[in-house]
């Protein structure tokens, strides 16, 4: 499927953090970014420069190693814009890159784990377990930590079987597990005003976060009676007309 929303939606949307870092770039609610679908036939002509001018102004005002105000040029040798310290002596480039999303889609006896955000954006809106990356662990040790933190589950990561991969738009990549769960105790984190396990049918589709977590619940719920899971891979891209293109793949 592809999904389409306009340029001028984004503004009040790529401000913030996709979960709770305000310093990111978000891929926006569910219920505002993908309210607007449109046929697989359509065809777009993708263009880079659009996710280029984004990434050139999200890096810091002033440098990172001597506090010097930063300037945006294009390094020798380089063919980006990116953030350079303004005293030549330092010359610090800060690179900016996109960030790693972690999460885990967990089962128990038929049933998915959902998680319902205590936080903006998208409060009130439910999801599985899922935030970003920290340093020094894994991509499994990090959605194993995100399921604990925002459900009290506790996961072993070797358990965790890749289900999909989502990559928007420069801004995410996204690695999404699943893992069937021994038991069905949980306890909501900080994160979460409630944690619940749900049949399939019983999902919430409408009051899901963002559409990355109905793609994800989406094929995890094909893939419940697969053994080895087929990994999906989707790419979400802004297009020349300032809107979302998202493929297959």
């Amino acid at each position: 499927m592809i999904y389409r929303v306009a340029a001028s939606l984004l503004a009040s949307t790529l401000s913030a953090s996709a979960f709770h870092s305000s310093h990111y770039i978000s891929q926006g609610c569910r219920s505002v970014l993908f309210r607007q679908r449109a046929c697989i036939g359509d065809t777009i002509k993708r263009i880079p420069s659009i996710t280029l001018s984004m990434s050139s102004t999200s890096g810091p005002s002033f440098c990172e190693k001597c506090g010097t105000p930063t300037q945006l040029q294009i390094p020798e040798g380089d063919e980006r814009e990116r953030h350079v310290c303004g005293d030549p002596s330092c010359g610090h480039i800060a690179y900016q890159n996109p960030k790693v999303v972690v999460g885990a889609i967990a089962t128990y006896q038929d049933k998915v784990l959902l998680c319902q955000r205590n936080i903006e954006p998208c409060k009130g809106k439910w999801g599985y377990c899922q935030g970003f990356l920290e340093l020094g662990e894994t991509s499994r040790q990090g959605a194993a930590r995100e399921t604990w933190e925002e459900a009290g589950v506790t996961v072993d990561p070797s358990k965790l079987e890749l289900l999909a991969i989502y990559n928007l738009a420069g801004m995410q990549v996204q690695l999404i597990y699943r893992v069937e769960l021994e038991n069905d105790t949980f306890e909501a984190g900080h994160e979460s005003s409630d944690v619940k396990f749900v049949s399939w049918d019983e999902i919430p589709w409408e009051e899901l976060a963002f559409a990355t977590v109905e793609w994800g619940l989406e094929h995890a719920r094909d893939m419940k009676d697969v053994a080895t899971p087929a990994v999906q891979e989707r790419t979400k891209l802004i297009t020349k007309d300032g809107k979302w293109e998202v493929e297959e793949g």
